[in-house]
């Protein structure tokens, strides 16, 4: 990233490439802008194992104020946190 505090438009595909290996049912039709997280299958032990992952991945560390259920609801909400970890703009 160029540091210009640009949105990465392949941080999402990372993300839900990311993602996908931590839910237990993702069907090839999937709308991420409508789907809740839950529903595919993230619960609390695959939402931990998640956060290290995208901590190792991305390079960022969860603050306590993001680790909360509303975080990991949606990808978009999911994303916005990974977002300002990295200090992008949404």
């Amino acid at each position: 990233m160029s540091g210009t505090g640009a949105i990465d438009p392949a941080m999402t595909d990372r993300l839900v490439d990311t993602l996908s290996g931590h839910l237990r049912s993702v069907p090839p039709d999937v709308d991420w802008s409508t789907v809740r997280l839950p529903d595919l299958g993230l619960d609390s032990m695959s939402a931990i194992e998640l956060v290290l992952t995208i901590e190792e991945r991305f390079g960022v560390q969860f603050p306590d104020e993001l680790l909360v259920r509303e975080t990991f609801e949606y990808l978009s909400s999911l994303e916005a946190a990974v977002r300002s970890m990295l200090g992008e703009r949404t």
